[in-house]
């Protein structure tokens, strides 16, 4: 995604790798070195095709025409366009080079493998191909932020948010089951006091990217109605502490549940090679393993592995990948995780 959404008529050669054409449309864009395969309906008339390939080749918004590129392969083209790649390894298979890249969005995760495919070159321009691509529901950004509102319920009413979330876990994590396990705290007793602790908590989580430490206070909670008083939440929150809630709500909830679809379905989010997954750690470094087998690719054949999303912002998220890449290379000298733009905008 850019930030460049002005949509000049006047002016439609655009410089920047990645512009979006429709400011409603976030996941439009186009690069000068990617083209997308298969973007365009198949039966779409001869002369939008051309208007098409047009549009991407010399980088112009023809009206009323918009060309879509997946969000890794524009990751990746981005990447590029910055100089955050690594140079060009020699490639194991088939003579091209492979990104693995891990999106952290809000409410999910999505791990693909972008590859330069060398024998599908159009003007001289080599075509990028997703390999491979699996979602990790109810894993993002906004995990984070639910957990600590469901921190802050158990601490300040001494209820527990997830109570008929436990009672439906055997329900939840059966392989039949289309519903992930949600990570959203209920507060039936005091609706009205949930969207106030949303909002702190998501300052919060914010602030604990850059701090261990923060300070929740909300004002006139609620109401005490033993004695009619107001009640108000004042509390200190370290990083760790909403570290260890997402480790638990991975290995109890998330980690039975990918293993259930993992049975179910005829491929394996999760890597066979590897015990079950404990904490938010190991389960990316087994997600990340699993696509590596399912496309025979090894570590060694990448040329690097992006981190990107919102989400990726996150210090446990960083940490994760890190640790991830250094189990499967070594080192962690191919984890390329940008700030700014790259790391804002490719969410769930």
């Amino acid at each position: 995604n850019s930030r460049n959404n002005n949509n000049n008529n006047n002016n439609p050669k655009r410089t920047h790798p990645l512009f979006a054409l429709d400011p409603s449309l976030p996941s439009t864009a186009t690069s000068y070195n990617v083209r997308p395969i298969l973007t365009y309906p198949p039966d779409a008339p001869a002369r939008y095709l051309e208007r098409y390939r047009k549009a991407v080749d010399d980088l112009t918004v023809p009206p009323g025409i918009a060309a879509f590129v997946p969000e890794p392969v524009a990751a990746v083209a981005g990447a590029e366009y910055y100089g955050w790649m690594p140079p060009k390894a020699n490639a194991v298979h088939g003579g091209g080079d492979s990104v693995l890249v891990v999106d952290v969005g809000g409410t999910c995760t999505t791990i693909s493998l972008v590859s330069s495919s060398s024998s599908g070159k159009e003007n001289g321009k080599p075509t990028k191909e997703i390999l491979y691509s699996a979602t990790l529901p109810s894993l993002g950004g906004d995990t984070f932020i639910d957990l600590l509102v469901g921190h802050l319920i158990q601490s300040f009413y001494g209820t527990d948010p997830y109570h008929q979330h436990d009672e439906d876990d055997t329900a939840a994590t059966a392989p039949t089951s289309s519903s992930p396990p949600s990570s959203k705290p209920a507060l039936p007793h005091d609706p009205q006091a949930l969207p106030r602790l949303y909002e702190s908590s998501t300052a919060a989580v914010h602030e604990l990217t850059r701090k261990s430490r923060t300070q929740i206070n909300v004002p006139y909670l609620t109401v005490d109605w033993q004695t009619r008083q107001p009640r108000h939440l004042d509390e200190g929150v370290a990083r760790h502490v909403v570290e260890s809630e997402v480790d638990r709500f991975v290995s109890r909830r998330l980690v039975p549940y990918y293993s259930g679809l993992s049975d179910a379905a005829s491929y394996s989010i999760l890597s066979n090679a590897m015990p079950p997954p404990k904490d938010l750690t190991t389960l990316l470094s087994s997600a990340v393993l699993s696509a590596l087998e399912r496309t025979s690719r090894t570590p060694s054949s990448l040329r690097g592995m992006l981190l990107v999303g919102g989400g990726a912002r996150i210090p446990m998220v960083r940490r994760a990948m890190k640790t991830t890449v250094e189990f499967l290379t070594g080192g962690d000298g191919m984890l390329i995780a940008p700030e700014g733009e790259m790391a804002e905008g490719m969410g769930c």
